[in-house]
C-alpha cells in the first residue's frame, strides 16, 4: 500500500521486497516472474485520496478484493480532473465573486444551468440513500458520474460561450449555479478524499464568511431538503440532446474533422423532437465543434453531400462534408468495410445453416446470432 500512495516502485524495488522475505530461492524466482506479469511498468504512485475512493468503490466485492492498480491509477487522474475543472471554474467565478448567501435558484436559471442542478439534487439523492444502505460503491458511482459526465464534459463546455459573451446577467447566473455545484460537489466527496477535496474548498470564497465552517470536515453533508431541485423531464431531454451530441461527434472522428467545423444539419420526425433539439441548438453547437446547427422540420430534405448518423429512432443527424474530405477515398474505405460485413455475415449464415446448429449451440448464443 505504501508504494501505491506514496511512490512509483520499479521492478527492481518489488524484486527486493521478494529478497527480505522468508521464501526460498525457487519461490523468489516464481514471485519475481509473477511481479513481472501482474506489473509489467511496475506500482505508479496514486496517492492516498485515489487508494481510499478505490477501496470504497471495491467494497462490494465483500472482504475480499482483487485490487487492479490501474483502477487506482484512473483515480489518480480523476483527482488531477477534479482540480483542473476547478481552477477553471475559479476562474470563470472571477476575482472578487460573492456567492449569494442561499443556493436556492434564483428563476432566472437557463436551461443546461437547471439541468446540471437537476443531476446534482439527483447525485444527492443517491448519496443519501447509499450512506442509509452502506453502498459505497454507489455512492462513489454517483459522485464520479456528475464530476466527470455532467459538470466538466457537459455543463463547463457550455458556460465557456457564456463566459466569452456580453450578457452580465447570464453570466452571474452562471456563476452562481457553478459555485452552488462546485461547494455541494466537493462536499459529496470529501469522505472519500478528504485531502484534495480540502484543498480545493479552502480556494472556494464563503457564502457566509463570518459563519461558515472552516474546513470542509467539518461542514454539514448535502441533503435532498436542500437540494431537491430534481426535474426529470429536463433530464430525459438532455439526454436525448446528448445522444445527438454523440452521434455527431462520432461522425468528426470518422472523417477526421479534428479542428475543421462544419453545418449540422437534424432531421426529426415530428415537431416535438424538432422542438426540443431546437430548444438545445446552441448546447449541441458548442458541444459537438459545430460551425451551427439547423433544425429540419419534418418532411424537410438535408443539403447533398452530408454524412449520416442515426441520434434516435425520433432524429438524423446530417454533417456536411461537401468539400471538406476526399470523396473517392472515403468510397473506397466505405467499400471496403461493406465487404467485411458481408464475409461476417456469410460466415454466421453458415454457422447457422449447420444441422447440429439448434441442438448443440445454447439458446442465448442463438438468440444472440439472430439480433446480428
Amino acid at each position: 500500500m505504501d508504494a501505491v500512495i506514496t511512490q512509483t516502485l520499479r521492478w527492481e524495488g518489488l524484486h527486493a521486497q521478494l529478497l527480505d522475505s522468508n521464501l526460498d530461492s525457487a519461490e523468489i524466482e516464481r514471485a519475481k516472474q509473477g511481479q513481472k506479469y501482474d506489473y509489467p511498468s511496475g506500482i505508479p504512485e496514486c496517492g492516498t485520496d485515489a487508494l481510499r475512493f478505490a477501496l470504497c468503490a471495491y467494497t462490494s466485492q465483500g472482504r475480499d478484493i482483487n485490487l487492479d492498480v490501474n483502477r487506482i491509477l484512473g483515480y489518480r487522474h480523476f483527482c488531477n480532473k477534479l482540480w483542473n475543472a476547478t481552477k477553471f471554474a475559479i476562474r470563470g467565478l472571477g476575482d472578487g465573486f460573492q456567492p449569494p448567501p442561499s443556493p436556492k435558484p434564483s428563476g432566472t436559471e437557463s436551461l443546461v444551468d437547471q439541468w446540471i442542478l437537476s443531476r446534482l439534487s439527483h447525485a444527492v439523492e443517491l448519496c443519501g440513500t447509499g450512506f442509509q444502505a452502506y453502498d459505497f460503491p454507489g455512492i462513489t458511482t454517483a459522485i464520479y458520474n456528475f464530476w466527470l459526465y455532467e459538470l466538466c464534459d457537459v455543463y463547463l463546455e457550455c458556460l465557456k460561450p457564456v463566459f466569452a459573451g456580453p450578457d452580465e446577467a447570464a453570466i452571474q447566473t452562471a456563476r452562481n449555479v457553478l459555485y452552488t455545484c462546485l461547494d455541494a460537489g466537493l462536499r459529496l466527496l470529501s469522505p472519500f478524499m478528504p485531502f484534495v477535496t480540502e484543498e480545493l474548498f479552502q480556494r472556494l470564497p464563503r457564502r457566509s464568511p463570518s459563519s461558515d465552517p472552516p474546513s470542509i470536515c467539518v461542514t454539514s453533508y448535502p441533503t435532498t431538503e436542500q437540494y431537491c431541485w430534481r426535474n426529470e423531464g429536463l433530464d430525459h431531454t438532455v439526454d436525448f440532446t446528448l445522444s445527438v451530441v454523440k452521434a455527431a461527434r462520432s461522425l468528426r472522428a470518422d472523417y477526421n474533422l479534428t479542428k475543421t467545423k462544419t453545418d449540422c444539419y437534424l432531421q426529426c420526425l415530428d415537431s416535438d423532437t424538432a422542438e426540443a433539439v431546437l430548444r438545445c441548438s446552441n448546447y449541441i453547437r458548442t458541444l459537438s465543434s459545430s460551425k451551427q446547427v439547423l433544425v429540419l422540420q419534418p418532411g424537410k430534405a438535408p443539403p447533398p453531400g452530408c454524412a449520416v448518423a442515426i441520434a434516435s429512432d425520433r432524429c438524423t443527424v446530417h454533417l456536411l462534408l461537401k468539400g471538406l474530405i476526399d470523396a473517392e477515398k472515403e468510397v473506397s474505405k466505405l467499400a471496403g468495410k461493406k465487404a467485411e460485413l458481408q464475409k461476417q455475415i456469410q460466415r454466421l449464415r453458415e454457422r447457422i445453416d449447420s444441422p447440429d446448429y439448434a441442438t448443440k449451440v445454447p439458446p442465448k448464443v442463438q438468440e444472440a446470432d439472430a439480433s446480428k
